[in-house]
């Protein structure tokens, strides 16, 4: 293999490049099963390039191990063909497993080529397997309240609508007081920082945006928080 000038001695700054790739590693991995492989590698050393893996199972890897020859392939036309995304493919392992794979180059902030997030998803899994890996049995502390909205506005409504119908069935509550609950459940999942958020629920509410100002002042009293940090609108 020629000596490419892409393939540097790392600075810091590229590792904790790398290190991140190796967090969404692991995200990708936890969203898709034990059938996903998902695989760092660094360019710095080909031999010993794999710095992060999950569900390694898949092709018997594990960190330290060297790069693959398709991988080595796409070092070699970079620069007559300089992809980022490379897939998706397929191949086969000495095992006998196939894949279905994705190889993504990652780039430090001056645009060099420092490592490559790899995904190999094992097709060939048994059936049932895969959708128990896919689809696991969902117990109460996974299940989170998440609203998917097209605007920042849906998300404060949304948000709004949700917390509101909850403190609504409370009773023995003054208005004055639900208002203040809304205003902090809407601050604890951060709803204010998002442009006329404040705008937004003061009208709801039907109360002023200093009101709510005021009342995010108390919340951050009583939550320990010292330090008033702008709060966008």
């Amino acid at each position: 293999m020629k000596n490419h000038s892409f393939v540097p001695e790392l600075t810091d700054e590229d590792k904790s490049i790398l290190k991140t790739a190796g967090t969404i590693a692991a995200g990708i991995a936890r969203q898709f099963g034990d059938f996903c492989e998902v695989v760092v590698h660094s360019l710095e050393d080909i031999e010993q390039s794999i710095v992060a893996i999950e569900n390694g199972q898949v092709t018997g890897r594990a960190i330290g191990g060297p790069m693959t020859d398709f991988a080595l392939s796409i070092l070699e036309k970079f620069d007559q063909n300089p992809e980022d995304v490379y897939g998706p493919y397929y191949t086969m392992t000495e095992s006998g497993h196939s894949l279905k794979s994705t190889t993504t180059i990652i780039k430090n902030f001056s645009g060099k080529p420092i490592g490559f997030l790899c995904m190999n998803f094992d097709t060939s899994a048994p059936f049932g397997a895969l959708m128990e890996s896919l689809l696991p049995s969902i117990t109460a502390n996974q299940t989170v309240s998440e609203h998917f909205p097209l605007t920042a506005k849906d998300l404060v409504d949304a948000s709004y609508t949700e917390i509101v119908e909850g403190i609504n069935r409370m009773t023995g509550v003054s208005p004055t007081h639900k208002n203040k609950m809304v205003v902090e459940e809407l601050y604890k999942r951060g709803i204010f920082h998002i442009k006329n958020g404040i705008d937004i629920v003061a009208d709801k509410l039907g109360i002023s945006r200093y009101t709510i100002y005021n009342y995010i002042r108390e919340i951050k009293t009583t939550l320990g928080e010292n330090d008033i940090e702008k709060i966008y609108s």
